[in-house]
């Protein structure tokens, strides 16, 4: 998923000059360049779709990628991608989602994520990375973390979906994303008591998976990953730059 462009009144703003995000320069390579490196590399992963773009733009991968155009919000960018891979290849039964902005991506560890899915038993397999994880990793990561029951939490940056997850909570998939910083709104969707536990700090990792199945319908898994490169996206200027620094020390 690459789409979006930040607007004037964006801190990222001074990056991309107007262009999309997914174009900001990683020590020689795009970010987008830099996840498709990892994705292509990996050997988990085959066809791979790009939301938001509509072209190469002069970029260079391993292998081609086809190509869609923003569809203006998340989810619809999601939906396309995942409905793309259905009609061309309908057996497909597993899909993995991934943003364009977690540069320091690899394929070692697109892979090790997915050995944590098996068996694919569920619908969903949403990642989460600890303050700790993140923090060890990558100092003064200015991460925004959800503090939970036993642990301070970030989402991640990946999922692993099965593809009829995307025939149906089109309505639920949109308002969750409408709703993600607003906790009134949130509350509507997930019910007083979960939102009542969560600012109590009383919400546990099996209280999200249990609240997840309720609104699907179907099992979900949290995957509590020991890769901070999953949960480390590139939002704010400073996140930017410790990115890229840390991409000029792998290289060298």
């Amino acid at each position: 998923m690459a789409g979006g462009i930040p607007g004037p009144d964006d801190p990222i703003y001074a990056y991309t000059q107007g262009r999309p995000k997914a174009l900001i320069d990683m020590n020689g390579r795009t970010m987008l360049e830099r996840v498709v490196d990892a994705l292509q590399s990996s050997y988990s992963i085959e066809d791979i779709v790009v939301v938001g773009l509509g072209s190469d733009i002069g970029m260079h991968f391993r292998r081609p990628v086809h190509h869609l155009p923003d569809q203006n919000n998340l989810v619809a960018n999601a939906l396309a991608g995942v409905n793309w891979l259905r009609q061309q290849k309908p057996e497909t039964k597993v899909l993995f989602l991934c943003s364009a902005d977690i540069p320091t991506l690899t394929g070692d560890i697109v892979d090790r994520f997915i050995e944590l899915c098996r068996p694919f038993d569920r619908a969903i397999y949403y990642s989460f990375a600890t303050q700790a994880t993140i923090e060890t990793r990558f100092p003064n990561s200015k991460r925004t973390f959800v503090k939970l029951k036993d642990l301070n939490i970030a989402g991640g940056d990946v999922a692993l979906i099965h593809a009829d997850l995307a025939d149906s909570h089109h309505e639920l998939w949109q308002a969750m994303t409408n709703a993600r910083k607003h906790a009134w709104r949130l509350a509507r969707i997930v019910g007083l008591r979960m939102l009542l536990k969560f600012l109590f700090r009383r919400v546990s990792l099996a209280d999200i998976e249990t609240t997840a199945e309720r609104l699907i319908n179907q099992p979900a898994k949290v995957v509590l990953s020991p890769y901070a490169e999953l949960a480390m996206d590139a939002d704010k200027p400073q996140q930017v730059d410790l990115l890229r620094e840390d991409l000029r020390r792998r290289s060298a």
